[in-house]
């Protein structure tokens, strides 16, 4: 899921250039003004199912149950936090503690430093793979994933839900 998520980021910056570079024309013909407004269709399009898949529910929905992220739900992010689970069985779902410890430990982060932290530490990405997903150098990846690491540890360090 995060995968496709990321591949509609990515289609969604590619739309968005496309408009550009149709409105930086000082003439626009009627096949520009065309494609304009295709595109424009398509980047609302791709913004809505980008909102859709951040927050796990339909956006125009005014009465979601849970509001909180998307990724909230993965187990494999506890593992790449190191949390220490709270108790000795393996339960079926993350418990609303636990998810208040996940949201607690990446609050701090930018969206794009938890982007790559989960997709690095939860899915277990390559730097590479991830770089060319988001677009960008895989020393861009590192660099994001160190102060993430560094961001999350700091919060762990501090914070009332994470010292164990």
């Amino acid at each position: 899921m995060r995968k496709l998520f990321l591949e509609y980021k990515r289609s969604l910056r590619l739309a968005k250039e496309m408009r550009r570079k149709i409105e930086c024309k000082e003439i626009l013909s009627e096949q520009d003004k065309i494609d304009k407004e295709l595109i424009g269709n398509m980047i609302s399009d791709l913004e809505y199912s980008i909102e859709w898949l951040r927050i796990g529910r339909n956006p125009d929905s005014r009465r979601g149950i849970d509001k909180q992220g998307v990724y909230l739900t993965d187990p494999a992010i506890l593992n790449a936090l190191h949390v220490k689970p709270l108790y000795s069985t393996i339960t079926r779902g993350i418990s609303n503690f636990k998810k208040e410890m996940i949201e607690d430990a990446l609050c701090t982060l930018t969206e794009r430093e938890k982007d790559v932290f989960i997709m690095i530490h939860a899915e277990g990405l390559t730097f590479d793979y991830t770089a060319q997903l988001l677009g960008v150098k895989k020393s861009t990846v590192q660099t994001h994933l160190e102060r993430a690491e560094k961001k999350i540890q700091d919060r762990k360090n501090q914070s009332l839900f994470l010292v164990s």
